[in-house]
């Protein structure tokens, strides 16, 4: 379903590999989606999104509180609805990109800027 570790130059911590699996589970069975191949769709979309776009989308720097995460990471953000944002965290090397964390509005929005 999601990648291992890597796909081009953007690889995956397993940490945020392994959220977007649980993403999939807790989707379908909040009723967020009603079947599980939407869920699946759904979390499938983020990583198209993180992989088509971190290359040219502008970086942010992320604010202090998600250091606990990873320090030093820049973030850019994914409106998957109207509803709702995710932030990718990542750090950058050149052209690699290695993503360690995500979140979104509802979560832990009110420390974003």
């Amino acid at each position: 379903m999601l990648p291992e570790t890597k796909s081009s130059n953007v690889w995956y911590s397993k940490e945020f590999t392994g959220f977007l699996n649980n993403l999939v589970t807790i989707l379908y069975l909040n009723d967020y989606f009603g079947f599980i191949e939407s869920a699946k769709k759904y979390t499938a979309d983020i990583i198209t999104f993180i992989e088509q776009k971190i290359h040219i989308l502008p970086h942010h720097t992320a604010p202090e509180y998600f250091s606990k995460y990873q320090s030093g990471m820049k973030y850019i953000a994914y409106q998957a609805n109207k509803r709702t944002t995710w932030y990718i965290f990542f750090k950058q090397s050149g052209n690699q990109f290695l993503i360690y964390y995500i979140t979104n509005n509802h979560f832990e929005g009110q420390y974003m800027r």
